[in-house]
């Protein structure tokens, strides 16, 4: 698949970095202002205008199948990715890049992997892999959705331990049980907790969710999502995050530096909601 790569100033305009990329999974800025991106089964970085300026980790050919045990650590460049398509998705506080590779989550930290989070094998079905959206970075944890539901999003701590997510069972402004919301992308929200788009059959809700606690911070309004409603979600014009008149676009991320979520992605419009 091809894709584009381009920028969204502040001035609400796009530049286009690069074209017709082809087989670009995930993206990551890592602190030097340099971008990590998954290609050709590699981790590749970018500078910060896109072009290519060195591999990070991965080599030519598929090592092990998804599902058969990954080892604890090996040295990155001459690492054989399970997944035909690597992803970054997120850097800790050491600045180690975390990256999906089918079932398995990895740091790189220099030049070596090492495996953070396996599903394991009692819960593997062929097939199974880290789909974007489904990992998030936190200061010092991974969060993990391998299951469809609020209530079965693990927290995988530096050690490579996991644990159910601590969750309340209610939240103001959703009807029902959290744990039993769909879970659609979720994205860490620069400390140790994370922003979650879920779903259920009365709406859609982007949630902020640490350790027994969570917060509504957008919410569909239920009605029309029409060209009307679109038309209220304009470049540069405000709406009420928890009443929002359009579609919540598909993919979330945080920007730790300005304190916003900026959501985009099968929708002509992106979003920004201050959350400082």
């Amino acid at each position: 698949m091809f894709v584009n790569l381009v920028a969204l100033g502040k001035d609400h305009k796009l530049k286009t970095l690069q074209q017709h990329i082809d087989g670009m999974h995930g993206l990551v800025a890592l602190p030097d202002g340099s971008l990590a991106t998954g290609s050709g089964g590699q981790i590749v970085r970018l500078s910060a205008d896109g072009q290519q300026t060195a591999v990070l980790a991965g080599t030519s050919g598929l090592g092990r199948k998804a599902g058969q045990p990954a080892p604890e650590s090996a040295p990155a460049k001459q690492f054989r990715f399970a997944d035909k398509a690597p992803a970054p998705f997120g850097v800790r506080s050491d600045g180690s890049l975390l990256i999906t590779d089918e079932d398995v989550i990895w740091s790189l930290k220099g030049d070596t992997l090492t495996r953070l989070y396996q599903i394991p094998t009692d819960a593997y079905r062929n097939g199974t892999r880290f789909l974007p959206g489904q990992v998030a970075s936190g200061t010092n944890s991974v969060y993990v959705a391998d299951q469809p539901t609020l209530g079965g999003i693990r927290t995988v701590d530096p050690g490579g331990t996991s644990h159910p997510f601590a969750l309340l069972h209610g939240v103001a402004g959703v009807t029902g049980d959290l744990s039993a919301l769909q879970v659609a992308w979720m994205t860490g929200d620069g400390a140790n907790g994370v922003y979650v788009k879920a779903h259920d059959e009365n709406g859609s809700y982007v949630l902020h969710l640490t350790s027994g606690k969570a917060e509504l911070i957008v919410k569909q309004a239920t009605g029309d999502t029409g060209s009307a409603a679109k038309s209220a979600c304009k470049p540069g014009r405000l709406v009420d995050a928890t009443k929002l008149p359009c579609s919540i676009p598909y993919a979330l991320t945080y920007s730790a530096h300005s304190g916003s979520l900026v959501m985009a992605g099968s929708s002509s419009y992106v979003l920004r909601v201050p959350t400082k």
